[in-house]
């Protein structure tokens, strides 16, 4: 997910020995001071493909998956093997990062066959109420829409790695101690990374830093929040579970991805009106809902916290106008226009023929 700590364990993975992009990445940003590690080209694909679809990355619903079986797809996964052979041309071991990847590996796996190259994913995890304080303050996102975005971002990302090599980083031992995380990813996923070297270290230890890590919440301020669903109080405890050393609970990841995609059918269908109607849900069909009431919960949240987020902007911008100096110095101009709409009115209903007349 998005502001999960990936470009920083993608530039200590750079440091380590794997290939980051030759060509063009993105810079570093007021949001992001260390840079993004990621490659420009292939991040402007994903939001091109995605925006051709008629999505976007932050979509609150799961992509359709006969999307990933179309002809737009295999025009797309055409454009990034070029642009992937662009970036990492014949290295043995590189580091492609996006957190868009997440949710479009299906996309993807044609494209490393046609590169030669075997996948192992490095899933990033962190609290997130701490990625919804950080999009809060960069993109002015709503807590409830960051959370359930951050869950269907790891729910994608968890279901489309199961049958390759995997591991799981939490991002607060990545800033802490850099060097057992790597070890870690090295030894689970049997890759040649570079620990021990002197120069790497230094390296590393001046280019990872405690103080650029922002909106640190407690699990337990999550845990204990009465107002967020229980869905993504389990995805976290999940992760966080794998990223300890501790079996992938697949079974809770797929129970909770059924659930949302029931609630998701069910959000635009019209028995939403009679259980969750402006009156308030009715609690025995609410409860007949089971785990998939949980789901529309979020859904709704992340719903209602779209809206707001759109709302404010709106605002935001109408203020912006109306507090401009073009529009201030205009204000006469329109006021003589609109009195002289109004004479024009007058006059147009003074010589207009009587009623009935033809």
């Amino acid at each position: 997910m998005h502001r999960s700590g990936t470009s920083a364990l993608t530039r200590v993975l750079g440091y380590c020995g794997a290939a980051l992009p030759s060509c063009d990445y993105l810079d570093a940003h007021e949001s992001n001071p260390l840079g993004h590690w990621e490659p420009r080209r292939i991040v402007e694909a994903h939001d091109r493909f995605l925006a051709d679809a008629g999505l976007g990355w932050d979509e609150i619903f799961d992509y359709p998956r006969h999307l990933f079986n179309s002809r737009l797809a295999e025009t797309y996964r055409s454009r990034l093997t070029e642009i992937a052979k662009r970036e990492y041309g014949d290295s043995g071991l590189f580091v492609l990062k996006d957190p868009r990847l997440s949710r479009l590996m299906p996309l993807w796996r044609p494209v490393l066959n046609a590169l030669d190259s075997a996948p192992h994913a490095v899933i990033a995890v962190r609290n997130p109420l701490e990625v919804a304080a950080s999009l809060l303050r960069r993109d002015g996102w709503d807590e409830y829409r960051a959370l359930v975005v951050w869950m269907r971002y790891m729910l994608s990302a968890e279901r489309d790695t199961r049958d390759m090599p995997r591991c799981f980083v939490r991002h607060e031992a990545l800033v802490c101690d850099w060097r057992p995380v790597v070890n870690a990813i090295a030894g689970q996923l049997a890759l040649p990374l570079q620990v021990d070297d002197a120069r790497i270290q230094r390296d590393v230890d001046s280019f990872v830093r405690g103080d650029l890590m922002h909106h640190r919440r407690r699990d337990a301020d999550l845990f204990e929040r009465g107002d967020i669903p229980d869905c993504v109080k389990q995805v976290y405890r999940c992760c966080r579970a794998a990223a300890e050393g501790e079996p992938v609970n697949t079974a809770t990841f797929d129970a909770i991805g059924e659930a949302l995609a029931e609630a998701a059918h069910f959000y635009r269908a019209p028995e939403l009106r009679r259980v969750w109607g402006e009156s308030g849900p009715d609690i025995a069909a609410a409860r007949r809902l089971k785990s998939r009431r949980d789901a529309l919960a979020a859904l709704t949240m992340a719903e209602l916290g779209s809206a707001r987020d759109r709302a404010e902007r709106s605002q935001r911008e109408l203020s912006r106008v109306v507090n401009s100096w073009s529009w201030r110095c205009t204000r006469p101009l329109r006021g003589a226009c609109y009195l002289i709409r109004r004479a024009t009115q007058k006059l147009g209903a003074l010589f207009s023929p009587p009623a009935g007349i033809a």
